[in-house]
């Protein structure tokens, strides 16, 4: 009687652990079959991923198109973020609620702030900061954490940095640039930096001591006007994200040109490039 118990528990376990298994690999399989998240701020930055991917179907949300189909064997969701920190956190959102992305890849231009990022050059980022959200004092600005929610913690904390998916940033790291078929500007190769801090805001900069103080306070590499108000909303919902960010000025660190002029000249390139890093990330992602 007591192996007839001991054979019929046996069975049990067995069959719960095939249960497990079983919902397990279905787990994966799931999380596998939901897409990427792709992004991008001005219409000009997802148009040379849009004509690579197979687009299977097309909808307006917060009025603006959001593309469904394949790039480099991946599903994807392509939309345009808009550009400011309120427009991103709203699109981001919305497009994680509808669409429960495994993953979020972001593409876009920024302004170079650290000395040795080089226009043309592409950083991917480790952390991100809201540059802005200060105390500003009589004698000076004071940077202040943000309380956020944090699904991986499921409660409010205090975040001085959002920061990017160590495995999504590790893949990065093993795309090859010289492979890429990214532009020079003029003789120069661009470069992909990985790693480090970059600092978003609702400010373009065009001012040398501003930049100088984002460097210094932040250690910022580049800074624009989304990534970090959309790496606040995946971190809010779990969604583990990358920010890939081609410099198309200097911030106003320029001797001879403003921001402007320099983002007139650059922009198309530096968004470009971009995109290229963006599709070669998207293919060797899980």
């Amino acid at each position: 009687m007591r192996k007839f118990r001991h054979s019929r528990l046996q069975r049990r376990l067995s069959l719960i652990g095939l249960v497990l298994l079983l919902v397990a690999f279905a787990m994966q399989t799931e999380a596998q079959t939901r897409p990427l998240l792709v992004l991008y701020a001005f219409p000009e930055e997802g148009q040379t991923i849009a004509k690579q991917m197979t687009t299977d179907s097309t909808a307006r949300i917060l009025g603006r198109t959001v593309q469904m189909g394949m790039l480099n064997g991946k599903r994807i969701i392509l939309a345009e973020s808009g550009v400011g920190m309120t427009n991103a956190a709203m699109t981001t959102q919305e497009l994680i609620t509808r669409f429960h992305p495994r993953g979020l890849v972001f593409s876009g231009i920024a302004g170079a702030i650290d000395s040795t990022v080089h226009i043309g050059d592409l950083c991917i980022c480790s952390s991100w900061i809201t540059h802005d959200y200060v105390y500003c004092g009589p004698d000076s600005l004071q940077p202040q954490p943000i309380h956020s929610f944090s699904a991986k913690a499921d409660s409010l904390g205090s975040f001085w940095s959002f920061f990017a998916d160590s495995g999504f940033v590790g893949e990065a790291k093993k795309i090859d640039g010289s492979k890429l078929s990214l532009q020079k500007i003029g003789t120069r190769e661009p470069r992909i930096i990985v790693g480090g801090a970059c600092v978003s805001g609702n400010a373009f900069i065009d001012n040398a001591q501003k930049r100088l103080w984002l460097k210094g306070r932040f250690g910022a590499m580049v800074t624009d006007m989304e990534s970090a108000a959309v790496a606040q909303v995946c971190t809010a919902n779990g969604v583990p994200f990358v920010i890939i960010r081609s410099a198309s000025d200097l911030a106003g660190g320029s001797p001879s040109k403003t921001a402007t002029e320099q983002l007139d000249q650059f922009f198309r390139i530096a968004a470009s490039n971009s995109a290229v890093v963006v599709m070669a990330l998207v293919g060797r992602l899980p």
